[in-house]
């Protein structure tokens, strides 16, 4: 059958949807449907093509209302006059996309026969037929195109023109895209990120432009990406670096493909290049040089509290995280009940207790993890407990403090340890003389890591101790309920070796 033609009982009917951005012009229709009037095949046939040629006619003034809202009211003869080559180019371009689409579906000659068919009905319409409402530019254009697809009489002017038309077009397109800040609005405000992310894309993209020159999204090519990552490696940005901007730009180019804003993401193959990625610029465990730097500074040997260190934060954040293996952020944000003593039963089954630390998330009072298997549980080793943490505890609980560490205070983000993070790593350079950039306070993690493995704990206890995601249930649900016998074994046969535990602080002594 001709394509819109379709029969009910005996009757034949036109039928064609709506596409979807055009529905809301119709009242929310999904198709154009009405009946043909006759049961005659070959008479339907030809109702169905007038009936094409004047629902094309609808779909183009929805398309036009749309785009314009202001214009519906307009009157006819103030719309601008058709540019007959064009409106010819454009007819030929989509003549041929219909005909390769028969082609491949084995209808070729069927397109043929309809467009002989339709040829004969522009005819008609020229010498004085009814025109279906078309304009006798459209009518024209129709039929150029037509003729040229069936006979190849002006086939490669209108192909040419056609082409021309399409660069114009996406040009146009290109240029009414987003710019990058506004693109980066529209992903905020769907996304919800962490502020600091949004401004972390917001430096990026001033970089990009920097080196691109300020462009609509739909502009931007390829080879504009290539020079920004060209020039962020003569800069000489680690590779990790590099990759990370890079991420906030794809992250962008994917949000706008998805939203049909720009058809591909610029950015989707385009890293720092393999050889330039380097072991070394890893992040290493302490070792037993640096160690004996940090905790033989005047912190822990003259019990000194610099101002920017948050008090006693400055004294066991380190040592949480060397004896427990957890994050920066995650003990920092630590509560009094978040140390408690819990009930398990041993190998013999009898009930024993067992002190331990509750890394939990908690929206109510702003605790955030990394991921859902950073739920956990630590039992806390019996270092921590033979230099006073326990006791430091108790007192802050007995002061109705809401945080172990009350003088850590949120930078800019909310984030409870970030300005603490950035004083470590002057004491870190500057006062601990560690100056290996692969250094830094999550070294901790890697050094707890690293010995644990060192003393033959099981991968598993290993992963349940820090919150690693191993592909387990507990990358799914955390590990709360993970069993509490292996994690007190484990953590009591944990040891640094040939290091020295500090004093305790002065107020525990």
């Amino acid at each position: 059958m001709p394509t819109y033609l379709t029969k009910r009982g005996a009757t034949y009917y036109f039928r064609r949807v709506i596409p979807d951005d055009l529905r809301p012009a119709f009242g929310g229709k999904r198709e154009l449907t009405f009946s043909l009037g006759t049961k005659d095949r070959a008479e339907a046939s030809k109702l169905c093509r007038a009936a094409a040629v004047q629902s094309d006619k609808e779909l183009d003034a929805a398309r036009a209302m749309i785009a314009s809202p202001s214009a519906v009211n307009a009157k006819p003869a103030d719309a601008a006059p058709i540019d007959r080559e064009a409106y010819a180019a454009a007819a030929f371009a989509a003549l041929q996309r219909k005909r390769d689409a028969a082609f491949s579906a084995g209808d070729l000659p069927a397109f043929d026969a309809e467009a002989r068919e339709n040829l004969e009905l522009y005819q008609a319409m020229l010498e004085g037929g009814d025109n279906l409402g078309l304009s006798l530019a459209q009518v024209e254009g129709m039929q150029r195109a037509t003729k040229a697809l069936l006979t190849g009489d002006g086939a490669a002017v209108l192909a040419s023109a056609a082409a021309v038309s399409r660069e114009r077009k996406q040009a146009v397109a290109k240029s009414e895209t987003p710019m990058l800040p506004e693109l980066i609005d529209k992903w905020a405000a769907e996304r919800n990120p962490e502020a600091r992310s949004v401004d972390m894309w917001r430096r990026t993209c001033a970089m990009f432009y920097g080196v691109s020159g300020e462009k609509p999204v739909g502009a931007i090519t390829k080879a504009d990406v290539l020079a920004f990552r060209s020039h962020l490696m003569a800069k000489g940005n680690a590779p990790a670096t590099v990759d990370s901007r890079l991420n906030h730009l794809r992250s962008l180019f994917r949000f706008a493909v998805e939203h049909d804003i720009i058809g591909l993401d610029p950015a989707a193959s385009v890293k720092a290049p393999p050889a330039a990625r380097r072991a070394k610029e890893a992040r290493l465990p302490f070792d037993a040089a640096a160690l004996k730097a940090v905790f033989g500074s005047a912190i822990y040997t003259k019990d000194e509290r610099p101002n920017r260190g948050a008090g006693e934060a400055a004294y066991w954040l380190p040592l949480l995280a060397l004896y427990t293996g957890a994050r920066l952020n995650e003990i920092g944000q630590l509560r009094p009940k978040d140390v408690m003593q819990e009930v398990y039963l041993d190998g013999d089954d009898r009930e024993r207790q067992a002190w331990v630390i509750r890394i939990v998330e908690d929206e109510r009072d702003g605790l955030t993890l990394k991921n859902a298997s950073s739920n956990r549980r630590v039992p806390i080793h019996q270092a921590l407990i033979d230099l006073g943490f326990l006791r430091y505890v108790d007192a802050a609980r007995d002061k109705g403090q809401a945080r172990i560490f009350p003088d850590l205070k949120p930078d800019r983000y909310g984030v409870i340890t970030g300005n603490w993070s950035k004083w470590f790593g002057l004491h870190l350079r500057q006062t601990c003389g560690v100056t290996d950039p692969r250094m830094t306070f999550h070294s901790f993690r890697h050094d707890f890591k690293h010995h644990a493995r060192a003393c033959g704990l099981d991968r598993a206890v290993n992963d349940a101790f820090t919150g690693h995601e191993s592909g387990g249930e507990g990358e799914r649900y955390g590990y709360l309920e993970y069993p509490l016998l292996p994690l007190v074994e484990g953590m009591a046969r944990y040891r640094v070796p040939g290091f020295t535990l500090p004093p305790p602080p002065a107020s525990l002594r």
